[in-house]
């Protein structure tokens, strides 16, 4: 995406050139338009509806751009309520939590579509690409007040506990607990779901993995209360919309879950064995 002009603040003014690299490499006129439209209306966004309705705008344009990431992005979120709810977090904070976990891939919008679906390994010029999607996304959200640390949640989703992580290196209790939750819960939806270099996983190995790498790339207590919800609620089958489809983009999804979903255990779990690792941290 070429040199980045720094502003001010010492940041990269990553978010025009996000919006300007997914028109000029997918020719999204959709979403460069519902972007422009934001930007310039975003302090106007009052009212759990307006937010909603601003929210659900950029998830259109991400859909434009690969209609992977907005199904992902569903399951996250819900995975993310279901984390929030088993810690006991207070409503208010879970709305703003589905919201980051809604938009936390919305930089990709600035990634090479030939990059989200490739099929092989990424080089590392590619994978430096990838990379910029927090920070792309996090530029793109940055006037959507309402956010509050939501904001946080998306430009710190892709950071380890170890701090090997990106874009900002923190480590422990320093990365915003928005992003532990979405780093989880994306990690699940990864491995339970098909993406363009392999076919999902179940969800007792996903997990399995889950508790692999607890304590160097994920907190134990957001791996633990994803699995204690999943074992009472269940999953909705991979690929299928998320409960998010049928309820306000902005609710705690208290009635969970509203669509009939497999229990832990009906699941062919015989798959467990054979090496998991890389499968969530591919840089996407």
């Amino acid at each position: 995406m070429g040199t980045l002009p720094t502003v001010p603040d010492g940041r990269s003014t990553t978010r025009t050139l996000c919006v300007g690299a997914g028109i000029a490499l997918q020719g999204a006129v959709m979403a460069s338009a519902a972007l422009l439209y934001l930007r310039r209306n975003l302090t106007r966004v009052r009212g759990e509806a307006a937010r909603d309705a601003a929210v659900r705008s950029l998830l259109r344009a991400v859909e434009v751009k690969d209609g992977y990431t907005r199904a992902h992005s569903e399951r996250v979120a819900y995975a993310s309520v279901l984390i929030a709810r088993q810690l006991g977090m207070g409503r208010q904070r879970i709305v703003l939590l589905r919201y980051a976990a809604l938009l936390h891939d919305v930089g990709k919008l600035g990634v090479p579509t030939r990059l989200l679906t490739k099929s092989g390994p990424l080089d590392a010029d590619e994978r430096e690409t990838i990379q910029r999607h927090p920070q792309c996304g996090a530029d793109l959200v940055r006037d959507l007040d309402f956010l509050g640390e939501g904001r946080d949640g998306i430009l710190h989703h892709h950071e380890r506990l170890d701090g090997r992580g990106y874009p900002g290196g923190l480590a422990g209790d320093a990365i915003p607990e928005f992003a532990r939750i979405i780093a989880v819960a994306d990690a699940f939806d990864a491995m339970t779901s098909t993406r363009s270099y392999r076919r999902s996983r179940p969800i007792e190995a996903a997990l399995t993995e889950l508790h692999r790498c607890s304590g160097d790339q994920f907190d134990p207590r957001m791996v633990t209360a994803l699995e204690t919800a999943l074992r009472r609620y269940g999953w909705p089958l991979a690929e299928r919309p998320a409960a998010g489809l049928t309820a306000p983009v902005g609710t705690g999804l208290e009635g969970l879950p509203p669509l009939p979903v497999p229990r832990l255990g009906t699941q062919d779990s015989h798959s467990v064995a054979g090496a998991l690792a890389a499968e969530h941290a591919d840089g996407a």
